[in-house]
């Protein structure tokens, strides 16, 4: 799941689904404000985190996934998102996160 702020002050909310399912083969949502849409794909570097998803944190944590890029030689293609795979309530050591940043994939 990776959030994002819309341009209108909502919320957008991104699910993935995996690799193996096709759209014919997904439910059809039942509130038309879910669009089911296909992202093309793409070479992503990803810095795996758990504890705070606060600003400051993904702040941090995009920057070391910043530094190891440029360490590496590689250039980022797009902005850092954040995805999110556990709920609010679950507690901050146990969660999943992570910053993920496009890259220009290596020739």
């Amino acid at each position: 799941m990776s959030q994002l702020a819309g341009a209108d002050g909502e919320w957008v909310i991104r699910f993935f689904m995996p690799a193996d399912k096709t759209m014919e083969s997904l439910p059809e949502p039942d509130d038309d404000a879910i669009k089911l849409v296909t992202v093309p794909a793409e070479t992503v570097a990803v810095r795996r985190f758990t504890g705070s998803r606060g600003r400051r944190a993904i702040a941090s944590q995009t920057a070391e996934l910043m530094r190891a890029l440029r360490d590496n030689g590689f250039e980022p293609a797009g902005s850092a998102v954040a995805w999110f795979y556990d709920p609010p309530w679950t507690v901050p050591m146990l969660r999943r996160n992570e910053i993920v940043i496009p890259v220009m994939p290596n020739s």
